[in-house]
């Protein structure tokens, strides 16, 4: 009888142990253990940017936006922080190879020459194949101190990673007012800028700026060519060519928060439309910002950022463009 109830006791201790053990298992193993932060941090973007739900109900805009998050890794290397707070800071995408460019750009629209300057410009540069200008970026910015490095290879089709990494850099890194994104083949009047954003009829937030490109057809052919797979629907979101266009800083942290949830997408300005269509902001059209003018190198009394402007054409507009601002 005894024996009976030892055996007995010795089962009910077996399977508690056993029900214990798999129950730590289930523990272990369950999916919501790997993704506790993910969904920490997926409550916190859709705080900020609207309910799951309204994210479905918005996806339909535009084709390459999904319903779920993505995976958004950080191409950012450069950790240098700002001196000091600008009212402005000008991002200048521009290839490993363009040294002779940003050259001319420092000696023109790109600084201030003041003992507290309004604004300031850095350089976003990626990688390249070629170790000899490899060193001499690194040496470029030994010097200059103004190149915002990522790591990938640079690319025409990356210019979207540029984008983000320059918005990532300005948000971590620095404190301002607004962002103005343009390219290295453009003229900026950088006093015209800073009076265009001190106008009273200009917000201060949700600002986004530039010409305003409405209805624009997706083309399935040429340099900008995209696929039905890469892009379903007939019609771009709303944009501003990348040539330039200019953000305050509230749009600068939305647009950076909203990179996990709308993919990327390689056409760099309607990447920057996709992320505006998403997060509810509108655009400002501006006259001022000129695409390719007759007379290229003489500026209008309005002109606040031109396309296609090199060398000596950039170094003569600069020049008549500062006689504008100071007897205009």
């Amino acid at each position: 009888m005894r024996r009976a109830r030892n055996r007995l006791w010795y089962f009910i201790v077996v399977l508690a142990i056993l029900a214990s053990g798999g129950f730590f298992l289930f523990t272990l193993l369950s999916p919501s253990r790997f993704y506790t932060s993910s969904t920490s941090n997926s409550t916190q973007l859709f705080t900020q940017l609207g309910s799951e739900q309204e994210l479905e109900t918005d996806a339909s805009q535009t084709a390459a936006v999904p319903r779920h998050l993505h995976k958004h890794k950080t191409t950012l290397l450069t950790n240098r922080t700002c001196a000091q707070y600008y009212f402005l800071i000008i991002l200048v995408s521009s290839a490993p190879a363009n040294f002779q460019r940003r050259k001319i750009i420092r000696k023109t629209w790109a600084f201030e020459s003041a003992f507290k300057p309004r604004w300031t410009t850095v350089f976003l540069v990626a990688q390249t194949r070629l170790q000899t200008e490899s060193n001499s970026l690194i040496k470029e910015d030994e010097v200059y101190g103004d190149l915002v490095r990522a790591d990938y290879f640079d690319n025409y089709w990356n210019q979207t990673l540029t984008i983000q990494i320059g918005f990532e850099w300005a948000t971590r890194y620095c404190k301002f007012s607004f962002l103005l994104k343009v390219d290295d083949d453009v003229f900026v009047n950088s006093v015209g800028v800073l009076s265009f954003l001190s106008k009273p009829t200009t917000p201060k937030e949700k600002l986004y700026a530039g010409e305003h490109r409405i209805k624009h057809p997706a083309q399935r052919d040429g340099r900008w060519k995209v696929t039905i797979d890469e892009y379903k629907e007939k019609l771009y979101p709303d944009h501003c060519p990348g040539f330039g266009f200019v953000l305050s800083y509230d749009v600068v942290v939305t647009f950076a928060n909203a990179f996990p949830i709308v993919p990327f997408f390689k056409v760099d300005d309607v990447y920057v439309g996709m992320l505006a269509n998403k997060t509810g902001i509108k655009i400002v059209h501006s006259e001022g910002f000129e695409l390719d003018q007759p007379n290229q190198c003489i500026p209008h009394e309005g002109t606040l950022v031109r396309h296609g402007t090199l060398g000596d054409c950039l170094i003569e507009i600069f020049n008549r463009s500062t006689k504008l601002n100071y007897t205009g």
